[in-house]
Parts: structure tokens; sequence; C-alpha cells
């Protein structure tokens, strides 16, 4: 492989997390079904129920589906989510967990080492991107973050017409930043749609693996904090 020039990310889990975290918008979402779930529980069945969501997002494109589409895959989400945490939930019990976390404000929040590894490398000047399955376009949603200072482009799924896993998305970026895929690392956190995708668009992947979910996995590089990066970029 070439020497990697440019460094590509996903978004979700990866650079950002939601500010309050997941598991706390979850527990409290559970409260309304008459359920009291521990933080550890629900972060356990949150790990396996993001697992189940890039599965199924790799099969049905989420920019693709309708507003009542979009809220009944949530609240399958939702279910499989408390399936995972040890319970068994009602279609109007998901219904009521969706609703709850759906009108829930919340906002995003870079992990630490995410803030830290970007200003790293924009002192040592690599190029920088995110590949996001998002439903605003990239530029509305670098200026409501305010990336520019971090990263250079951002490409979502609204911009490619296509999500991550697919080949169309990574190959769009690539076009957009004016790069090849041989000069190019991308770092995500889910299999399916991240590490599948890249590969298939002939870029090297590195998987993040914060909760040492994937010890045994193989086909790529795995690290469990961002500012490993540096180390592992030219492998």
């Amino acid at each position: 492989m070439s020497k990697a020039t440019h460094i590509i990310f996903d978004m979700f889990n990866t650079l950002y997390r939601f500010d309050p975290e997941r598991e706390t918008t979850q527990i409290n979402a559970a409260k309304q079904i008459g359920l009291n779930i521990s933080k550890e529980v629900i972060i356990e069945a949150l790990n396996k129920a993001d697992i189940w969501f890039a599965k199924e997002t790799s099969k049905n494109s989420m920019h693709l589906m309708k507003e009542k589409e979009k809220d009944l895959f949530y609240s399958d989400y939702e279910r499989t989510l408390f399936d995972y945490a040890g319970h068994k939930i009602t279609d109007k019990e998901s219904s009521i967990l969706w609703n709850f976390v759906k009108n829930t404000k919340s906002s995003l929040k870079l992990f630490d080492d995410a803030e830290s590894i970007l200003s790293k490398l924009k002192s040592r000047n690599f190029s920088t991107g995110i590949i996001t399955n998002f439903d605003s376009d990239g530029n509305s949603l670098s200026k409501s973050l305010n990336l520019p200072n971090l990263i250079d482009h951002v490409i979502t799924s609204k911009d490619a017409g296509a999500s991550k896993p697919s080949k169309k998305i990574f190959d769009h970026s690539l076009k957009i930043m004016k790069i090849n895929a041989e000069n190019c690392v991308f770092v995500g956190d889910q299999i399916d749609t991240d590490i599948i995708g890249a590969q298939n668009a002939n870029i090297k992947p590195i998987l993040i693996d914060r909760e040492n979910l994937y010890s045994e996995y193989k086909d790529c590089v795995v690290i469990n904090n961002l500012n490993e990066l540096l180390d592992v970029i030219n492998l």
C-alpha cells in the first residue's frame, strides 16, 4: 500500500457520541414502560443492538426510507435492544420507547480521543474527511457541528445517493476529496457498514473497537483508542 495521506472517518461512535449519552436516554425511556435497567446492562445491550443496526442498514439504506418507515425501523431497534437487555416488549411498548428517544433533546459531542487525533492530523498536514449515513447534506452537517476547523470534507448518504456499505458512497467521497483509494485509510466502528464498505472500495480499513468487542477480529487492523491511529496508519 502507498503511504496514507488521507484519513476518512465514520461519524457516530467513532468521532462523535450523543450528549446525553445513549445509555442515559434508554434508561429513562425504559422507565416510561415500567422497567428499571442498570447502566451496565443497557451498555452491553446497546453494543449488541448496534451490530444488529449495522447489519440491517447494510441491506436497507436509511436515506431511502420514508418517515413512517424510519419510525417502524427504530421501533424494531428498540425491541431488539431491550431483547438483548433481557426484556421482551410489545409493539406498543417499543413505539413508546422510540417516541421518547426521538423526542429527547440531544447533541453530538466529540470523543476526547477524537479531538486529540484530529488536531494531530491537522498539524501533520493529513487531509481528513467523514463518511456518514446521514439524511442532511454534508455542508449543512459540517457547519452545524463547526467541523471546518477539524475536518476538510464531510460526505453524507444524501450527498452520494447511497449509504455505507455501498461502494458508491466511498467512490463519491474519493472523487469529492480528489484522492486515490491507495492513499486513503477509513476508520469506523462497525464491520458490516464501515469495514466491509471500505474494503469493497479498495480503501484500507481500521476498526475502532472502544468496548473491546472484536478482540478476535483479524480482517483488518483493530485499535481501541483513536490516539493509536498514527502508529498503525501505514502498517
